[in-house]
C-alpha cells in the first residue's frame, strides 16, 4: 500500500467480477505493476472564429451531467468562447452560480440564459371548424388506409365511410384506391392490402369527386381524424376541389371521456366498452368499431348536455379531468432562451408554472403558457 500510494501510476490485472459483501463490480487484483502514469492533456479549441454554444447542461440537469456552470464558463473563456448558454433541464438553479461568473477574467463573456423545456403542446379540440350543427346532424364516419403517414409524399389506398344518423348506420361507402406506387410490405402486413387488390381500382382523381358527393354537408367523424383528414386535405389541394368540412375526433373524444383508460387505441377502447372487433386495420371494419364506438359516446354527451357539436368540447370533460388532461399529453425537448431581463422574467415564471400546477413526473410547460409569456423569449425545436 506504500509503494501505491507514492507510484505516479498503476496498471492492474484480473478478474472482474460482482463482490457478494459490497454487491458492486470489483476487479480480484492477481498483478499490480507500478508505472510512470497518464500525463494530463488539456483539450484545445484552435477554431479561429469561436462558436456560441447554445445548448449547456450543467450538474443541476438531473442524470444528465456532472460540471458545475462556473467550470464550464471558465472552460470556454479559456478556450476564448465569447458566449455561451445554460440550458438545464426544466430547472433554473445554475443560474446565480453563472451570473457570479460575469466579469471573471473575462469581462466580454457573455452568458446566454435559458432552459431545456419540456414543451407539451395543448390537447386538440374534439370538433374542429364548427357551423352551429345540431348534435344530431348526419355524421359520416370515416376511415383510409394509405401506403404511409405523409400526406404528401404518400397515397390512399382505401376509403371506408358509414352515414350516421340518429343511431343507425343509413349508407356505406366504401372502395379500393390505386395509388400508382408500390405497397411497402410493412403496410401490407398491417392492412393485408397488396399491389394485386388495388391494380385495377380506379385512382384518386376518378374517387375524390364521388367521396365528396357521399360525404355531402356531413360531420366527418374519424379516430385520430387529423391523419384522415390531413390526407383529404392534401388531396383536395392537389385535385383543385374546395374542403371546408366540419371533422370530430373520436381519439380526442375518448380521452375526455374515459380519462381512467391507460390507451386509446381503437380496438382498445371497444374492448373496454364491450364491443366485439371483428377485424382491425380495414377501412369499413375500423369504421363499424368506430360507429360501434361512437354511439356511445354521443349518448353520454347528451346525457351532460350536449345540445349542439360547439357544445362538446365544453361538456365532455369533468372538472376533474380537465385539472388532469396534462398529465396525457404529449412532451417534447425545447431550447428556450431569454433575449433580454423581461425574457428572463417570463422565463422563471414559466418554470415556476411548470413545477407548481403541471409537474407530472416532469415540470411541463404548455404550449398555450409559452404563448401568453414568450415576450423577450426565443424558442428553438430541439431534436
Amino acid at each position: 500500500m506504500k509503494r501505491i500510494k507514492s507510484a505516479k501510476g498503476i496498471k492492474i490485472s484480473g478478474n472482474a467480477q460482482m463482490d457478494t459483501f459490497s454487491n458492486e463490480l470489483t476487479v480480484m487484483a492477481n498483478t499490480i505493476i507500478e508505472t510512470e502514469g497518464l500525463k494530463k492533456t488539456i483539450r484545445q479549441d484552435n477554431a479561429q472564429v469561436k462558436r456560441v454554444e447554445l445548448h449547456m447542461h450543467t450538474k443541476m440537469s438531473q442524470m444528465d451531467a456532472m460540471t458545475s456552470a462556473k467550470d464550464l464558463i471558465k472552460r470556454a473563456m479559456k478556450w476564448g468562447m465569447k458566449s455561451i448558454a445554460i440550458t438545464d433541464h426544466g430547472v433554473v438553479q445554475a443560474f446565480p452560480e453563472a451570473h457570479k461568473m460575469l466579469g471573471y477574467d473575462n469581462p466580454d463573456m457573455k452568458v446566454i440564459y435559458g432552459v431545456e423545456a419540456y414543451l407539451a403542446p395543448d390537447k386538440n379540440a374534439v370538433v374542429t371548424n364548427p357551423k352551429g350543427q345540431d348534435i344530431d346532424t348526419t355524421y359520416c364516419v370515416l376511415d383510409l388506409e394509405t401506403t404511409g403517414f405523409s400526406a404528401t409524399t404518400e397515397k390512399i389506398t382505401e376509403i371506408g365511410i358509414m352515414k350516421y344518423k340518429n343511431g343507425e348506420v343509413i349508407d356505406e361507402f366504401s372502395c379500393f384506391v390505386n395509388p400508382e406506387k408500390h405497397i411497402p410490405a410493412r403496410v401490407t402486413e398491417v392492412t393485408n392490402i397488396t399491389d394485386e387488390m388495388v391494380k385495377d381500382a380506379e385512382t384518386i382523381d376518378k374517387v375524390f369527386p364521388k367521396m365528396l358527393e357521399f360525404l355531402g354537408d356531413s360531420v366527418i367523424v374519424a379516430h385520430n381524424a387529423g391523419f384522415d383528414v390531413g390526407f383529404l386535405k392534401q388531396n383536395a389541394k392537389v385535385l383543385g376541389y374546395k374542403f371546408d368540412y366540419t371533422y370530430l375526433d373520436t381519439l380526442s373524444l375518448a380521452k375526455d371521456l374515459f380519462p381512467e383508460y391507460k390507451k386509446y387505441k381503437l380496438g382498445k377502447i371497444a374492448d373496454n366498452l364491450g364491443i366485439k372487433v371483428e377485424v382491425a386495420h380495414r377501412a369499413l371494419d375500423d369504421v363499424d368499431t368506430t360507429v360501434k364506438v361512437f354511439r356511445v359516446m354521443l349518448d353520454m354527451l347528451k346525457e351532460r348536455g350536449a345540445n349542439k357539436l360547439e357544445d362538446i368540447d365544453q361538456v365532455s370533460r369533468t372538472e376533474e379531468a380537465k385539472r388532469e388532461e396534462y398529465k396525457k399529453l404529449k412532451t417534447y425537448h425545447a431550447i428556450i432562451l431569454a433575449k433580454n431581463y423581461v425574457g428572463l422574467r417570463n422565463l422563471y415564471k414559466l418554470v415556476s408554472l411548470s413545477h407548481l400546477h403541471y409537474f407530472y413526473r416532469k415540470p411541463r410547460i404548455l404550449k398555450s403558457l409559452y404563448k401568453k409569456y414568450s415576450e423577450g423569449l426565443i424558442l428553438r425545436k430541439c431534436m
